[in-house]
């Protein structure tokens, strides 16, 4: 019996040995992705709010504008004007925006953003943005989700979140874009992040769907 309970003693003794060890590795593991994460990780790519209007980055064939807007505020939306090429300072019930930006969130002019407005939205999948062409139908509107608040049912998932890094990538998809007076303009979201690596700076490439 003696020798029983002390073969107990042993195996519980390499038990608690063993879970300790493991305890160790995992502390360790979690230490060293903290670390990474929060100190030692490059910053994501990113870009410097654009000054002026939108800087043309296309070919003789296809005009293709860039722009990054300050969207780091959590209160305030932004608004951006296809027309002027520009932020424009503005309201929601006014008809002279296109698209708002808040953080990563994005609202067309129309739906419960403004009924004034025939904003919506249509997402076209992974295509470029020069070989896209504007559907007929099919627009999404502005509306509010119970957990989200309100939106545009076919831009709010244009990113990826990795979980384990914490950072914000575009789907790389285009996008259809109707602006409150009927016109389309075709978009792709090319980066979340400015120049520093912090978060809030959305840049976006656009082109007039007349163009094709």
């Amino acid at each position: 019996m003696a020798t029983d309970a002390a073969g107990r003693r042993s195996l519980l003794r390499l038990v608690g040995i063993g879970l300790a060890a493991l305890l160790v590795a995992l502390l360790v593991l979690a230490s060293a992705w903290l670390l990474w994460v929060f100190v030692l990780r490059p910053p994501p790519a990113g870009f410097a709010p654009t000054t002026g209007e939108a800087s043309d980055i296309g070919s003789q064939q296809t005009t293709v504008l860039q722009y990054t807007i300050d969207a780091r505020s959590r209160e305030n939306w932004v608004y951006f004007s296809f027309e002027e090429g520009v932020a424009i300072s503005t309201s929601q019930e006014a008809l002279d925006w296109d698209l708002a930006f808040r953080r990563n969130d994005l609202l067309t002019n129309g739906g419960e953003s403004n009924p004034l407005g025939m904003g919506g939205a249509v997402d076209l999948g992974e295509l470029p943005l020069a070989e896209a062409v504007a559907p007929s139908d099919g627009f999404l509107t502005d509306a509010t989700d119970e957990e989200r608040g309100l939106e545009n049912p076919a831009l709010h998932k244009w990113y990826n979140y990795n979980w384990t890094t914490h950072i914000i990538s575009s789907k790389n998809h285009t996008y259809a874009l109707r602006t409150p007076s009927g016109d389309v303009e075709l978009l792709t979201l090319v980066s979340y992040y400015c120049e520093d690596g912090s978060s809030g700076c959305v840049t976006f490439q656009y082109r007039g769907s007349e163009e094709r």
